[in-house]
């Protein structure tokens, strides 16, 4: 079968244009069929024909690709300072394409988040977000009311407020102090930003919630849904997050491995020479070192 592959590359970077035409070259000559940004965003509802798009960038080339090519599985390669969405390193690539076509994936499937804003009887619609939507002061401290399912929790005076899928959690929900949600949880974080308050616990909810964002003050503050800002707010603006109609489907090669991505990209090794008792075996078996106790 011929597969037909997507091929998007951050346009501010050359490196990654001259792999990707090095990507490009290799794929054809392997049988498969490529299709360059322009196309995709010519194809319309024909994209339904696309196997799988690879995005040379970082991650907020990822999250732009995901919003041009809805429910289209992506496959990142880095070129960014994190990569939490483009997980496979340049030098790997060639790697990642070889399992790509045999198959040796899955196709983690998440959540995204649709915003509405509803103003003096009107809704306002924001569109939809991958990582999260965020309620952002200015230079002043802001109080942001919080409903869920209709019913009143809280009101936090602060910074703002985040709205978090799990693929956003080791984004600015993490940065806020927020939990970190691994691959197959089903909910969402709700994080204050610098709550000027002791009761400042994030919330983890069920995707199925209707989250309620009330802007309470006279300050400035704007709705920013993956960084880009969305409207500025007015006091007494109601903020509708619910669950997006689309989904973001992300590529994990079984050669990836989110915690090691974690704990190296952050730098979070409490113990830097550290090694691990178990070490994984390419079968995905465990093999057992004997502990030794100093």
């Amino acid at each position: 079968m011929t597969r037909t592959i997507g091929i998007v590359a951050a346009h501010s970077k050359l490196e990654a244009a001259a792999l990707a035409s090095e990507i490009v070259e290799w794929l054809q000559a392997r049988g498969c069929r490529t299709v360059d940004e322009p196309t995709l965003t010519a194809m319309g509802d024909e994209r339904s024909g696309v196997d799988a798009i690879v995005v040379l960038g970082g991650d907020g080339l990822m999250m732009r690709a995901a919003n041009a090519f809805p429910d289209v599985p992506l496959l990142g390669i880095n070129f960014g300072k994190v990569g939490f969405l483009a997980m496979v390193e340049r030098r790997d690539w060639q790697q990642a394409m070889e399992e790509l076509l045999r198959g040796e994936y899955e196709i983690q499937e998440g959540a995204t988040l649709a915003a509405t804003i509803e103003r003096n009887g009107r809704f306002i619609d924001q569109g939809w977000a991958i990582n999260d939507v965020v309620i952002r002061s200015g230079v002043r401290m802001i109080e942001v009311e919080v409903y869920i399912d209709g019913r009143y929790v809280n009101t936090y005076p602060g910074d703002g407020m985040i709205v978090s899928t799990p693929r956003g959690s080791t984004a600015y929900c993490m940065a806020a102090g927020g939990p970190i949600l691994t691959a197959g949880v089903h909910g969402f974080a709700i994080v204050p930003i610098s709550c000027h308050s002791p009761i400042r616990t994030p919330f983890v909810v069920a995707e199925s919630t209707r989250i309620e964002l009330l802007f309470a003050s006279s300050h400035q503050a704007s709705l920013i849904l993956d960084g880009r800002q969305s409207e500025s707010l007015l006091l007494g603006d109601l903020v509708h997050v619910t669950r997006g109609e689309h989904s973001f489907k992300l590529i994990s090669l079984h050669s990836t491995d989110f915690y090691e991505a974690f704990r190296t990209k952050f730098n979070f090794r409490i113990r830097p020479d550290a090694v691990p008792s178990r070490r994984r075996r390419n079968d995905g078996t465990w093999e057992e070192e004997p502990l030794v106790v100093e």
